[in-house]
């Protein structure tokens, strides 16, 4: 069954995007990471390529991130270009395409959701989880490739997830949860990543003392499968993680938001009609035939020999790819800051053009690195356009920059007509990925060129430096992999652990490739909040539930100066709801709570808005505050994840805030003890 992953299907709006990355000459990894992120089916490629023997199966590709590392960028290309390919080449019906897009949105909620919930319950590896999700349903895809027909029958007469698992053993002998999770086993990558996806239809009461990523798949794949939050996912985000409906219902309608517009900015509608998806398939089939015709044209331009021989094979390319018929060829002089261009073989230049705002088209094209033409120009075009307009016989001319790494190399200049720029327009993609093409061939003819000025062998030596940096990306990624498996293999307690960070810094520092954790909560939608009534409305929750069958007195002392503030009101309920709850559990009968707020303080010459959480209950032990905040075993039994100060300390950060914490057990039975909890937000 896994033999199908090398079948599975992508949307083709996804598989433009990442063609579209790699069209040029050079592909930038954080954009491919964050394309091919969206796509189960490309993701699940990668990681088994990346884990197979081939490349070292000790390499724990766990994240696609890692995968890309550890392949190359020609590697990932052909993976890329083949699947589209067969994509291509695989004719799906319309009961295909709609399920495909389903898929796809479920994936990408439920792919968020666990990188969201990793980031708020400190799970060490939020890019693992964010996989792990993607991952959850791919077993889907393989049965749909496996069965085709037969399977989509399946799906659409058992809806639910339960149902479904049922159907799924008894037609085909497997179920979807079995097969992904097969397949992530097969790579050898994370014992507890082919757990998360084999339980992650399991009843809530057998994921409760699960491993943490277990549980995280667990809730985000309840969370993917709906539209809207049910019951059922509200229980279980509660009971694993101690999440409160707001905060629940906020993250989940922000990732919801997200994949809409995701899906819009990929031009995936996300509704029946399906000529969009007729569109996609013939943009896709657009794209391919423009990757091989710039495959076989650097292979030409590869081989050229001279300049002369470099403008001839330029002038065949865009007479057969664009219908372009006369060009000319100019060369930056850096030096000079000149455009210059021989005519007919003479050793003079024939045009020797100051490179200056505003003097001229070829000009300007190589000071914006952008296409420039006069059809619709509305300055007055100079003499040297003119002479390039009947140089060329044409109407009008185009300017098309040659740019190789961040230095743009000469300009090629385009005799065009009115009636040809529409069409062109709809290419100056791959016109600009032609002229990357020129100007490496142009780069390399200068390179090897031995009648070189020294100045233009210093410029030279230049372009190699720029060139050796941006090749040094690849290695600098593969040197920071083998800290991280390094790193796993000393063990977290290892003294080398504070050099390898130092190392690490440095490599992100120098490299500067590497992606960074996307938080989804990086986007708060902060709104005005009267956060008086939001400390009342949370208190009287306890007051009549916890604190009333425990006999706890729970106090209020409001600044009722305190006027409504931008705060996030689902962070602020979580916050006070984790630590009522927690000096609650810790207290006593007769014993208090007591919350303060405070309109004005001011700590290191900031305005903060107070909140004390205070009691005299026991205390907290000196171990356990030395890791308050940090996630650990809970102390508190099995019902308790131990998560609840970590989140704590997480949506404060997010909010700018301050937390801090002082607490005192007695010494005798004559001492105070108890906790307090200082919550400032800024003003």
């Amino acid at each position: 069954m896994p033999k199908a992953i090398n079948q599975l299907p992508s949307l083709p709006q996804v598989l433009i995007k990442i063609l579209d990355a790699i069209h040029g000459e050079a592909a930038d990894f954080q954009q491919l990471a964050d394309i091919i992120r969206q796509d189960p089916a490309v993701a699940s490629k990668l990681i088994q390529v990346a884990s197979s023997s081939y490349y070292g199966r000790s390499q724990n590709c766990s994240t696609i991130e890692r995968a890309l590392m550890l392949l190359g960028t020609d590697t990932v290309k052909t993976i890329i270009i083949t699947t589209a390919i067969k994509h291509f080449f695989n004719h799906f019906s319309q009961q295909h395409t709609q399920f495909l897009k389903q898929f796809w949105r479920r994936s990408l909620i439920t792919a968020n959701f666990a990188q969201a919930l990793a980031t708020l319950t400190r799970y060490n590896a939020p890019e693992e989880a964010y996989l792990c999700g993607l991952l959850t349903d791919v077993g889907q895809l393989i049965l749909l490739t496996e069965f085709n027909e037969d399977y989509l029958q399946v799906v659409n007469l058992s809806p639910p997830d339960y149902r479904l698992l049922e159907e799924e053993q008894k037609h085909f002998h497997y179920n979807h949860c079995n097969v992904a999770a097969d397949l992530i086993d097969s790579w050898n990558i994370s014992t507890f990543m082919g757990d998360a996806v084999r339980y992650h239809h399991e009843d809530l009461e057998q994921i409760q003392d699960a491993q943490h990523l277990v549980k995280i798949i667990y809730l985000s794949s309840l969370l993917g499968n709906s539209s809207d939050i049910n019951d059922n996912a509200l229980t279980a985000s509660h009971e694993l993680f101690g999440l409160n409906e707001a905060l629940t219902r906020e993250i989940h309608g922000r990732i919801l938001s997200d994949v809409e517009n995701m899906a819009g900015s990929l031009n995936i509608d996300l509704s029946e009609q399906l000529h969009t998806e007729q569109q996609a398939h013939q943009d896709l089939a657009k794209r391919l035939g423009e990757l091989s015709e710039l495959s076989q044209l650097n292979q030409t331009l590869w081989q050229v020999q001279s300049h002369e021989a470099l403008e001839q094979t330029i002038g065949r390319a865009l007479l057969l790819t664009f219908g372009i018929q006369q060009c000319v060829l100019l060369e930056y002089q850096p030096e000079q800051n000149r455009l210059v261009g021989l005519n007919d073989g003479e050793s003079s230049p024939a045009f020797n053009i100051a490179v200056q705002a505003g003097r001229s088209l070829s000009s300007e094209a190589l000071l914006n690195q952008s296409i420039q033409h006069s059809v619709t120009s509305t300055a007055k075009l100079s003499v040297i356009d003119k002479q390039f307009i009947r140089l060329c016989l044409a109407e009008h001319i185009l300017c098309l920059p040659l740019i190789h790494g961040e230095q743009t190399l000469g300009v090629l200049v385009l005799g065009i007509n009115p009636k040809q720029l529409p069409a062109l327009q709809q290419r100056f993609g791959q016109l600009l990925s032609l002229g990357q093409e020129i100007a490496a061939s142009l780069h390399r003819l200068n390179a090897t060129n031995a009648t070189l000025s020294d100045d233009i062998q210093q410029q030279q030596l230049q372009n190699n430096i720029l060139e050796v940096i941006h090749e040094a990306s690849n290695p600098l990624s593969i040197i920071r992999n083998y800290l991280e498996l390094l790193r796993v293999d000393l063990g977290s307690q290892h003294s080398a652990n504070n050099n390898l960070n130092l190392i690490k810094d440095e490599i992100d520092r120098v490299g500067k490739i590497l992606l960074r954790l996307k938080d989804p909560s990086d986007n708060n939608d902060d709104s005005i909040t009267d956060i008086n009534k939001i400390i009342s409305d949370t208190a009287q929750i306890f007051i009549n539930s916890s604190c009333v069958s425990k006999q706890i007195d729970l106090k209020l002392h409001l600044d009722q100066t305190l006027q409504p503030a931008k705060v996030n009101s689902a962070y602020l309920k979580q916050i006070l709801t984790n630590l009522i709850k927690n000096a609650c559990e810790a207290l006593s009968s007769g014993q208090q709570i007591t919350l303060r707020s405070d309109a004005n303080v001011n700590s290191n010459g900031r305005s903060y808005i107070s909140i004390i959480i205070s009691d005299n209950g026991p205390g907290i032990p000196t171990e356990v505050k030395e890791q308050l905040f940090l996630p650990q075993q809970s102390t508190k039994g099995s019902k308790h994840s131990g998560l609840g100060l970590s989140i704590v300390k997480k949506l404060v950060d997010e909010m700018d805030g301050i937390i801090s914490c002082r607490s005192q057990q007695p010494a005798t039975d004559s001492e105070s003890s108890g906790t307090e909890f200082h919550l400032l937000l800024p003003k």
